[in-house]
């Protein structure tokens, strides 16, 4: 293990770190891994889906009837270094990135997340659905607002 792994470690707790590049799997994410699911009956919406529809539907699997409702777990990933929005929080579905979180949202959320993260020494997860038509599929997650420190919207 390197000083920089080491230090990473001891800052975020059991190899979670709290940011990654962006559009970058982040290296702790791996089949197996742990979350906490933030159970949640405040509305998040990920936007940046229709960038992603290729891999919504290899998730959701391509002969499905529609409408689609799937109910999903997505883990929320604190992006460092994102060009346009220095408070990025990425949203990814198995294994694979789907979208983000609004900049508003992820302005507030993110402190909550990074927290969170720290605290349990896990990647926090979202339970939610994937929902839509054969014109295109959206992401669509709960939270607790109160879990991340943060108001609900009004």
């Amino acid at each position: 293990m390197s000083v920089a792994e080491w230090l990473r470690d001891r800052l975020t707790g059991e190899g979670i770190p709290d940011t990654t590049p962006v559009a970058e799997r982040p290296q702790w994410m791996r089949d197996g891994m742990r979350a906490m699911e933030i159970f949640g009956y405040d509305d998040l919406r990920v936007v940046g889906s229709p960038g992603y529809q290729d891999i919504l539907w290899s998730i959701i699997g391509r002969d499905v009837a529609t409408p689609v409702s799937r109910d999903v777990h997505a883990l929320l990933v604190a992006e460092h270094g994102n060009p346009q929005d220095r408070n990025a929080v990425a949203v990814w579905l198995g294994g694979q990135r789907v979208g983000r979180l609004a900049t508003d949202d992820a302005g507030r959320l993110r402190r909550g997340l990074i927290r969170l993260q720290r605290q349990h020494r896990r990647a926090v997860a979202l339970p939610g659905h994937v929902g839509g038509d054969r014109d295109g599929l959206g992401v669509y997650l709960n939270y607790d607002a109160a879990a991340f420190g943060v108001r609900q919207r009004t």
